[in-house]
């Protein structure tokens, strides 16, 4: 009776919060105690994932037999090919590389993960991995002990002592686990004992959906609209304050702090020209100016620069922003931010980025005004010096400004994909100001943009991270202040080894010095003597 009136007395006001996935909630007619709303809500959620789990599952083995059938009968499928790749049987070989650039390679994990797709291959086991492998093993528990009463046994879980994985997009998951099982006998000698198991698991992609969305967004009336929506009231004529627009034609309000570094400035303002202004892109400009110290014209020649640009483009597309004190780029955001209304989008952004117009459209579609916030993932050039030098085909040469990589080229010996780079961001005014927006005590280098990813997580609002293909972050010197903030200079040192070459490209160097290859052979000389 305790198992189906199921009490949990492990954790908290009956939270659930690591007890959840288990077969004693599975098999639980009800959960007690639990009172608070929020873990009711996040119960009710859970058990109706595993529901929808279930029918997919049965979706996917009616569609196997379906195609099954198919292939007795002679029949060709006429929906593309869908039904008949979500319809293969489970088999490591349901995709056959024709070149070794088509084979997908396997990551391994016992405790933590080894991965040639990350720059650091060995690395803590992600959220999003250990949840996959936890419903994995639960629907494989499930499967296992289905006529565990008919057989006089069960068997448990107990914990996964290493396995490999790899992902297909195109067909789907597979799992090779070695598992640590206790196996349970009930009927005639009774006996309980542990053995290891392999299993092979494939969780299968289905067919893709589209849902078509007609992008919208509700732009703020300003007073003057308010006011003709009043008297056309009075008047019995029918008007729209803050009526719904494409949201392709929504106004992007750009905000970059800025100190100094002014031929980087000029290269941005280019940028922004062909992209934008040219354009006549819906977006506007707002920069905050620092004075820097080490660079005490660069602040004047920055202003002349966009006064020019206000004389030709308008002054309503571009503000400057006068900033007092010590460069603090999380202050200068949130200077700039203040010039902006509260349904304003927000794009945050470094004088280092080049863009192009496609990564306004995927702006303005991937910010929803209290739903999403958009950290999309820029591409970071590595230094050219040893790029060039070792692989000349990723670099571009001028005469006076020497070489720099192609802003263009994507490959992997030319940069890396800022997975944890969170500065680059577009979110709106009244959903920044909803987490409390950026810690102005901040100052220096980094660490800003991790504090107000944090809280984004921490709410209720959505945080998309994808790869933006349009935004190229131009590599620049990292100096590392030793004064910075033990946490800020460990991301600074971080970022600055980062930067320097691709890996590949080191490891050649070193190979190609006898020295450092062969010091073990020079140890070993020494200790014989």
């Amino acid at each position: 009776m305790q198992q189906i009136l199921y009490q949990n007395y492990k954790e908290d006001k009956g939270s659930f919060k690591r007890t959840l996935k288990s077969k004693e909630v599975e098999r639980a007619v009800t959960l007690h105690p639990v009172k608070d709303p929020n873990y009711q809500y996040r119960i009710f959620n859970y058990l109706r994932s595993v529901s929808i789990l279930k029918q997919r599952q049965r979706q996917v083995q009616l569609l196997r037999e379906v195609h099954l059938m198919d292939q007795l009968l002679g029949h060709r499928t006429l929906d593309g090919g869908e039904t008949q790749r979500v319809g293969l049987m489970p088999g490591l070989n349901r995709f056959v590389a024709h070149d070794t650039d088509e084979v997908i390679p396997w990551e391994f994990f016992n405790k933590p993960i080894f991965s040639q797709f990350n720059n650091n291959p060995k690395r803590a086991l992600e959220a999003s991995l250990s949840g996959a492998l936890d419903d994995a093993v639960m629907q494989v528990m499930e499967l296992v002990n289905r006529n565990a009463r008919v057989r006089g046994r069960t068997i448990d879980f107990k914990e996964i002592l290493y396995g490999y994985r790899r992902v297909n997009p195109l067909v789907g998951t597979d799992y090779i686990l070695d598992l640590l099982l206790i196996y349970r006998k009930h009927k005639g000698r009774k006996m309980t004992v542990q053995v290891r198991r392999h299993a092979y698991l494939q969780q299968s992609f289905m067919q893709i959906e589209l849902i078509e969305e007609n992008p919208i967004f509700r732009p703020k009336a300003s007073v003057g609209e308010h006011v003709l929506h009043l008297f056309q009231k009075v008047a019995g004529r029918q008007g729209s304050v803050g009526a719904e627009q494409d949201k392709h034609k929504e106004v992007i309000h750009f905000i970059m702090p800025l100190a100094g570094r002014y031929k980087i400035f000029q290269r941005f303002m280019l940028n922004f020209e062909d992209v934008c202004l040219r354009r006549r892109e819906p977006v506007r400009l707002i920069v905050v100016l620092y004075v820097n110290p080490e660079e005490t014209d660069a602040y004047s020649k920055s202003v002349d620069l966009l006064q020019r640009y206000q004389r030709h483009y308008g002054a309503d597309r571009i503000e400057i922003v006068h900033a007092q004190g010590q460069f603090s780029r999380g202050r200068g955001l949130e200077l700039g931010a203040q010039r902006c209304h509260s349904d304003a989008l927000l794009f945050m952004v470094d004088v280092d980025i080049l863009m192009t117009p496609s990564s306004l459209t995927r702006i303005r579609l991937n910010t929803l005004l209290g739903r999403q916030v958009y950290f999309p993932i820029v591409f970071s050039q590595y230094d050219p010096q040893p790029v060039c030098e070792a692989q000349p085909q990723h670099c571009q040469c001028h005469a006076n400004e020497g070489c720099t990589l192609i802003p263009t080229d994507f490959s992997s010996s030319a940069g890396y994909w800022r997975q944890f780079g969170f500065g680059i961001a577009t979110m709106y005014r009244s959903d920044m100001l909803s987490v409390g927006g950026f810690d102005q005590s901040i100052v220096g280098w980094g660490k800003e943009d991790v504090d107000l990813y944090t809280k984004f997580i921490e709410s209720n609002l959505t945080v998309f991270r994808a790869v933006d293909p349009g935004m190229t972050h131009v590599f620049h010197a990292i100096t590392c202040d030793p004064s910075l903030d033990a946490a800020q200079l460990t991301m600074c040192v971080n970022s600055k080894a980062q930067s320097y070459a691709a890996a590949p490209l080191l490891a050649n160097q070193v190979y190609a010095m006898p020295d450092i290859m062969r010091r073990h052979e020079k140890h070993a000389l020494n200790i014989g003597r």
